[in-house]
């Protein structure tokens, strides 16, 4: 039987795909949301109204020639160009199914590998209250952990709360905002253990934020700078560590579909210099180069993605070269 972890990793493989935000004062997750799973691929809605399509992947091995087809099948089933549940399979069992509402939140998950420590996952949804539930279950369909969080009008997260089973509390996070909407505090509790951040903001005339610095037990722990320009945006965040030292930096440069993201180690006795650097550069969610700066050298791989399409719009086929060499094959297959 195929493990979870490996789905998960061959599926992040498959897809190729790199959900990604703008960096905010609010770090927390504020959904459900399967991490092994596209939130684009399913979020972007289809044309011509199908019942269902099927992924099937051919992807290059370790050291292998050729491509060969991925054990797992991914089947989406649709209704008003919306998909409302996935399943994972193999040719001998199915591995997983996840079920959408209609609007696109995760309602269920199971996991039918013999492995899973909590086979059914239910998230529910109260607007009213503004809460969101995550419960957890083990085989005899006991709660395992519940996850509780609540939202402002505004829908920031003002509070996260942990437990082992449905009511012993394990932790909480409670975090309050100033009146731009930013993340003013974020408190956390659990393990006798209570910790502060505080967040410190710079704006210009027009409201846009200039700076953030987070502070952790009056330290600074983080700081992002924000470039503003007529075709693009820039955001430069360097975390600092214990010695009050910049230990890493990363940039994202956002311009239309363009997307690029730089991340560098700074050395521990000249942190003016980076010992490392990697860079990616995206169109979209297709990644077009990769590159690596280290004390072995610089490595470059450069990646080509086509795609073909129905009549309808709806792609088809993906195709992904690296340094010009076929990886990876997506046949997607449309029941109308």
């Amino acid at each position: 039987m195929v493990s979870l972890s490996r789905i998960r990793f061959c599926i992040a493989l498959l897809l190729f795909l790199c959900s990604f935000g703008l960096l905010n004062a609010q770090e927390q997750t504020t959904d459900f949301f399967p991490k092994e799973l596209s939130k684009e691929l399913i979020t972007l809605p289809t044309e011509g109204n199908p019942r269902s399509y099927t992924i099937r992947t051919q992807e290059l091995k370790d050291k292998a020639s050729t491509i060969t087809m991925s054990e797992i099948t991914q089947e989406y089933l649709l209704t008003n160009n919306r998909v409302y549940q996935v399943s994972l399979k193999t040719r001998k069992a199915p591995l997983a199914t996840y079920t959408f509402d209609s609007l696109l939140r995760i309602k269920t998950i199971e996991d039918y590998t013999d492995s899973a420590p909590t086979p059914w996952a239910f998230y529910q949804y109260n607007d009213i209250d503004r809460t969101i539930t995550e419960l957890k279950l083990r085989s005899d369909s006991t709660v395992y952990t519940k996850t509780v969080l609540t939202f402002n009008k505004n829908n920031s997260l003002v509070s996260r709360k942990e437990y082992f089973g449905e009511s012993d509390l394990k932790s909480e996070k409670h975090f309050t905002y100033n009146e731009h909407g930013d993340l003013q505090t974020e408190s956390t509790l659990g393990n006798q253990e209570e910790s502060t951040s505080v967040y410190q903001y710079q704006y210009n005339s027009n409201g846009a934020k200039l700076m953030r610095k987070k502070f952790n037990n009056k330290k600074l722990e983080n700081r992002i700078e924000y470039q503003y320009f007529p075709d693009s945006t820039v955001q430069i965040s360097t975390d600092y560590g214990f010695n009050k030292r910049p230990k890493s930096q990363n940039l994202t440069v956002l311009q239309d579909s363009l997307r690029v993201e730089i991340v560098g180690y700074f050395s521990s006795i000249d942190t003016t210099q980076y010992r490392s650097s990697f860079k990616e550069l995206y169109v979209g969610e297709d990644l077009l180069e990769y590159e690596s700066r280290t004390i072995n050298g610089v490595f470059v791989n450069r990646f080509k993605t086509f795609y073909e399409y129905d009549s309808h719009g709806n792609w088809i086929k993906r195709m992904t070269y690296e340094n010009n060499k076929l990886i990876k094959v997506e046949n997607r297959l449309f029941r109308y």
